[in-house]
C-alpha cells in the first residue's frame, strides 16, 4: 500500500506537467480543470477496458497473448521517459475516441522523443485508432526510424485501422510502416510538427493514403517512400506534400496510378522502371493539376529518370507531366529523362503534353520498337545532349505540335539503320543528326523544311524496287541534306541501287558536303547505279554542291529527270550520265 501511495503521488506530480487543461478538446485536453492521473496498469493479463480518465505509464505495459486492450473515449495516457505501448502477434488495441472526447497518448514532458510511441509488430488482429492523438513520441536515440506509430512485420503482416487521428511532435516520423502492413482504414488523419517528416512508408502501402488527411507542417514536408517495387495495383493520391522516393521503384507486376497533382521528389541515383508484361505506369495529370517528377537537388542528372523496359501496354501514359533534373550520364552515356527500351516484347507509351527538361543526357530516348499511340504537345528543352535520341525506325513518331528547342544542342539525334514502314519524317524546327547509314525498306518521305545533318561516313542507301526516298520541298520550305562538318566528303552520299520506284525524287533540296563514298567505288554524292534491272531517280530545282566526287552520277541504266539544278564546288564535276 505504501508503494502504491508513492506511485500515486508521483503520478499526480508528473501529471501536473503532462495533463494540462487545454481549450480545444480535439488537442487532447479537457476543459474541466486539472485531472488527477492514476497509474496505468503495468500488465494486461486478460482483455481489459480502461475507463475514461488520466493515467501515468511508469513502465512499458506487458500484454499477454490474445489480449485486447480497449481505451474509452476521453482517456489520456501519459508515458514516462523511454516507455512504449507495444502490441504483437494476436494482441490488439482498440482506442476509439470521439471528436469531443479524443484519446490521447502523450509524454510526461512536452518534448519530442520523450517516449517511444505506439508499436505494432506482426499483429494478426486489427488494432483500431480513431480520434486518437499521439504526441511527443518517436525516440530516435533508441531507433533512428522511430515514429509516433510504427507498424513492422515480416511476411505475416501487421494490421491497423487509423481514422481521424493526429500524430504530432515526434522526434522521428509521424507514422512508419513496412510493406507487409495492412492498413484496413485510413482517413482524415493529421501528421504535423514531426522532425523527420509526416510518414515513412514502404511503396506497397502508399496507396492507402487519402487526400482528406493532412501531411504538412512538419520540419520536413515530404512523405518518405521506401521499397523497391509495387506488386499490387494502387493509386497514389495527390496529398498536400511531395512523395520522396529514397530507392529505385520497379513497376512490374501491377499498375501504379499517380493522381493528378502528385509530386514525386527523387533521391540521388533513383530510377523508376516499368517492365514486364503485367505492370503499367498511369500518370495522367491535367492542365490545372500536372504531375511532377523532380530531383532532390535541382541539378541535371540528380536522378536516373523513368525507364520503360519491355512494358508493351496501352495503359502506359504520361499526360500533363514534367520530368526534370534526371538523366545521369555517369551511369549511362545515353541516359534520358524518359527512356523507352525493349526486347522482343516491344514498349509502348502515350505521351501527351509532357515536359522533359534539365536532363544531363537527352530529354527522350526511343528504341526502334517503341510505339507511341499518342504524341502531342510535348516540350523538350534545357537538356544537355539534346531534345531526343531516337532510332531511325521510330523518328517519324515525333510530331510538329511538340517543341524541341532551347537545349544545349538543338538537334534530334537519330541512330540505327532501318526504316521498316512507309513513313514521313516531319519538320520539327531543329535538324535531325543522322549518326548511322539509313537503309529504308519502303518509301521514306522527308517533309518540306526538314534538315538532315549527316555524321562522318554515313549515307542514305536506297536499294530494291520497294524502297524509295521522296524528298520534295518547296521554294519557301526547302529540304537540306548536309554534313555535320562543312567540308567536302564529310559524309558518304546517297546511293540508289537497283530501284525503279517512281517515288525516288529530290525537288527544292540542297544536298552538300558529301562525296566521301569514293572508298566504296561510288562516283558521285548522289550516285545512281544498277545492272540491267535499271534505276530511276529525279533531281529537279535543287542545289548540289561541295561534293568530293561528282555532284550527281547516273549509270548507264539510270532514268529520271535531272534538270533546273544549281551546282557549285563539286570536285569531280556537277552531273554525269554514263552513255
Amino acid at each position: 500500500m505504501r508503494r502504491l501511495s508513492e506511485l500515486m503521488l508521483v503520478a499526480v506530480a508528473v501529471c501536473g506537467l503532462g495533463c494540462p487543461p487545454v481549450e480545444n478538446p480535439t488537442d487532447g485536453g479537457v476543459d474541466a480543470g486539472p485531472e488527477v492521473c492514476v497509474t496505468f496498469p503495468e500488465r494486461f493479463p486478460a482483455d481489459t477496458t480502461v475507463p475514461k480518465g488520466c493515467y501515468l505509464a511508469l513502465k512499458s505495459p506487458v500484454i499477454s497473448a490474445g489480449v485486447t486492450v480497449t481505451l474509452l473515449a476521453g482517456t489520456r495516457v501519459v508515458f514516462s521517459a523511454g516507455t512504449e505501448f507495444a502490441f504483437t502477434a494476436d494482441q490488439a488495441l482498440t482506442a476509439v475516441g470521439t471528436a469531443d472526447e479524443p484519446i490521447v497518448f502523450t509524454g510526461a514532458m512536452p518534448t519530442r522523443g520523450f517516449w517511444k510511441g505506439l508499436a505494432f509488430e506482426n499483429t494478426s488482429r486489427v488494432s483500431t485508432l480513431a480520434f486518437v492523438t499521439v504526441e511527443y513520441a518517436g525516440d530516435t536515440v533508441a531507433d533512428r526510424d522511430a515514429a509516433a506509430v510504427k507498424l513492422t512485420s515480416d511476411s505475416r503482416g501487421v494490421r491497423v485501422a487509423m481514422t481521424n487521428s493526429t500524430l504530432r511532435e515526434s522526434e522521428g516520423w509521424g507514422l512508419w510502416a513496412n510493406g507487409a502492413a495492412v492498413i484496413s482504414a485510413f482517413a482524415n488523419n493529421t501528421f504535423t510538427h514531426n522532425t523527420l517528416g509526416p510518414a515513412s512508408l514502404d511503396a506497397e502501402v502508399v496507396g492507402v493514403l487519402d487526400v482528406a488527411s493532412v501531411f504538412s507542417g512538419n520540419d520536413v514536408d515530404r512523405l518518405f517512400v521506401r521499397g523497391m517495387r509495387v506488386s499490387t495495383s494502387a493509386t497514389w493520391p495527390a496529398i498536400d506534400v511531395p512523395y520522396f522516393l529514397s530507392t529505385d521503384l520497379a513497376i512490374s507486376t501491377a499498375d501504379l496510378t499517380l493522381a493528378p497533382g502528385v509530386s514525386l521528389v527523387m533521391a540521388p541515383g533513383v530510377a523508376i522502371t516499368v517492365s514486364s508484361a503485367a505492370g503499367a505506369l498511369i500518370a495522367a495529370g491535367t492542365a490545372e493539376k500536372p504531375i511532377l517528377f523532380t530531383g532532390a537537388t535541382q541539378t541535371r542528372g540528380a536522378w536516373e529518370g523513368i525507364v520503360l523496359d519491355g512494358s508493351n501496354h496501352t495503359r502506359n501514359v504520361l499526360r500533363y507531366a514534367t520530368i526534370e533534373y534526371a538523366g545521369n550520364v555517369t551511369v549511362d552515356r545515353d541516359s534520358a529523362a524518359l527512356k523507352l527500351i525493349a526486347d522482343s516484347r516491344g514498349v509502348q507509351l502515350r505521351l501527351d503534353h509532357v515536359t522533359l527538361r534539365q536532363s544531363q543526357g537527352w530529354g527522350l530516348f526511343l528504341t526502334g520498337s517503341a510505339v507511341l499511340p499518342e504524341f502531342t504537345g510535348n516540350v523538350f528543352t534545357q537538356n544537355a545532349l539534346g531534345p531526343a535520341l531516337v532510332d531511325s525506325n521510330v523518328a517519324h513518331l515525333l510530331d510538329v505540335t511538340s517543341t524541341y528547342t532551347g537545349n544545349d544542342v538543338d538537334k534530334v539525334a537519330v541512330q540505327g539503320n532501318a526504316i521498316r514502314a512507309a513513313v514521313t519524317w516531319k519538320a520539327l524546327g531543329v535538324p535531325y543528326h543522322v549518326t548511322a547509314t539509313i537503309d529504308p525498306d519502303l518509301v521514306w518521305t522527308i517533309a518540306p523544311g526538314v534538315t538532315l545533318e549527316m555524321a562522318a561516313q554515313t549515307s542514305l542507301r536506297i536499294s530494291g524496287d520497294a524502297a524509295g526516298l521522296h524528298a520534295v520541298g518547296t521554294p519557301t520550305l526547302p529540304i537540306v541534306i548536309t554534313g555535320l562538318t562543312k567540308t567536302r566528303g564529310s559524309w558518304d552520299g546517297i546511293m540508289f541501287d537497283g530501284t525503279l520506284n517512281g517515288a525516288n525524287a529530290f525537288e527544292y533540296c540542297t544536298i552538300e558536303y558529301g562525296g566521301g563514298g569514293g572508298r566504296f567505288g561510288w562516283n558521285g554524292m548522289i550516285n545512281a547505279q544498277s545492272d540491267s534491272h535499271g534505276v530511276t531517280m529525279s533531281v529537279t530545282n535543287s542545289t548540289v554542291q561541295h561534293s568530293l566526287l561528282w555532284g550527281i552520277w547516273v549509270g548507264h541504266y539510270g532514268t529520271g529527270s535531272v534538270s533546273g539544278n544549281t551546282y557549285a564546288d563539286n570536285a569531280g564535276g556537277d552531273y554525269f550520265h554514263a552513255p
